[in-house]
């Protein structure tokens, strides 16, 4: 019986440059997750189209297409990837195929493909799926089955195997037999494979909402000793913790780093993470046990202020979570709560520590404040020279330190008229 869905689904930008293509007289498919994602119910976020042309020829019915990957066969137009019919040889660099044949029939395209979920494809005029591996049946089934040979499909590509753990922790799916003893068989080509394109399927793993069992996972099939080493150091705290920890990468993945008591540099060069992604865990890192409230390592090297009270800060847990939010953001101070509540309870302790209270005593303060004007001081550094009478230096920096901490102290002091008095009895004593 053949399986139809609604072409109506199918977005106005998609199905235009599909109706492009069949004007040209091509026969345009929907192919890939796109297919599976709607057969699951999911409004699918990219979406590629398949069609009987090489590649040049989709280039003369859309001149303006990107032509990266177009060697492989593909163009992009707009957001939307457009994809000639193709097969494909020898997987030397263990990624992209070293002979591509274009002009093939429509299964012999989809055989190439790693599951037999993803080797579906979607007509979007009549609505009819062409599903020649039986990936209806497995998605009903919840099952990951390859198609054709796991062992070719993992060689092939070995970044396939953490796609594998990806679509059972993220689409809930079990794995064949077979795809597991592939696994467990190839493992060891994923050292092979870009520590970018591993992150990109990790950082998938570790946002999902079950990544407790993607944790259990990487672990079991002996995973994470190739591409997530950390693990192996506390496989059952690090899925624990992380699990109860927000669906916020940087917070988990300062998580994992802190149960395992592991820095952040290797991991950085690793998957040459982002250089803001990075600062954030490694700031979150620093900070991250639970029983203290901010390590002093981590303070601004001011001359006045947080940095010069007793153990780093005051005793006012207001003035700390403004300080936080000056110096690293709102969401870092809401991370940093979460990464010692979940670090806490990862590692099976009861209650909650009390660098976590005292943290979020002081969030609760901020937001309760009427004043919330404390980021931008109401003296710039020209308003103070002019004041003081002084040439641009060191000075107008121990200034607007000085008038900083009087804010975070007093928010409501946040005035011009207010700080230019304050300013003047602080310079009156220097002199």
């Amino acid at each position: 019986m053949r399986k139809h869905v609604d072409p109506g689904k199918i977005p106005f930008k998609v199905q235009a440059i599909a109706s492009t293509l069949r004007d040209s007289g091509a026969t345009p498919l929907i192919v890939g997750g796109p297919v599976r994602d709607v057969l699951l119910g999911k409004q699918p976020q990219d979406w590629d189209i398949a069609v009987n042309m090489d590649p040049q020829e989709i280039l003369q019915v859309f001149p303006a297409a990107c032509t990266v990957g177009i060697e492989f066969g593909r163009v992009s137009v707009g957001d939307v990837d457009v994809v000639s019919l193709r097969a494909e040889k020898d997987y030397r660099d263990k990624r992209h195929p070293s002979q591509v044949m274009f002009g093939v029939p429509l299964e012999k395209d989809l055989e190439r493909r790693d599951f037999t979920i993803n080797a579906m494809a979607w007509d979007p005029f009549t609505g009819e799926i062409f599903d020649p591996f039986g990936g209806i049946k497995d998605l009903e089934r919840k099952a990951l089955v390859c198609v054709g040979n796991a062992r070719e499909r993992f060689e092939e590509d070995p970044l396939r195997i953490l796609r594998a753990v990806r679509f059972k922790t993220c689409m809930g799916l079990n794995l064949d037999g077979e795809v597991v003893e592939a696994i467990c068989a190839s493992k060891h080509l994923l050292s092979q494979v870009s520590g970018e394109r591993v992150f990109a399927e990790l950082r998938r793993i570790l946002v999902s909402p079950s990544v407790y069992q993607g944790i259990t996972d990487l672990y079991g099939y002996g995973l994470s000793a190739i591409v997530l080493p950390e693990v192996d150091k506390a496989p059952d705290q690090a899925a624990a913790g992380v699990s109860v920890c927000h669906s916020d990468l940087a917070a988990r993945l300062a998580v994992l780093l802190g149960i395992t008591e592991t820095g952040i540099d290797e991991v950085k060069t690793r998957f040459n993470l982002p250089l803001a992604l990075a600062k954030e865990i490694e700031w979150l890192v620093l900070n991250c046990d639970p029983q203290i409230i901010l390590d002093n390592r981590s303070l601004p090297k001011g001359r006045s202020g947080l940095w010069k009270q007793s153990h780093g800060y005051n005793n006012d847990p207001g003035y700390l979570a403004r300080r936080i939010v000056y110096h690293w953001g709102a969401r870092q101070l809401e991370r940093l709560m979460e990464v010692k509540r979940a670090i806490w309870l990862g590692l099976g302790n009861s209650g909650l520590p009390a660098g976590y209270l005292f943290l979020a005593a002081g969030h609760w303060l901020m937001l309760q404040s009427d004043c919330q004007d404390f980021m931008d001081i109401a003296l710039d550094g020209n308003e103070i020279m002019g004041l003081l009478d002084v040439e641009q230096g060191q000075l107008i920096g121990e200034a607007l330190e000085y008038l900083e901490d009087v804010v975070l102290q007093n928010p409501e002091l946040n005035k011009k008229q207010a700080l230019s008095q304050i300013l003047l009895e602080w310079w009156s004593k220097r002199t």
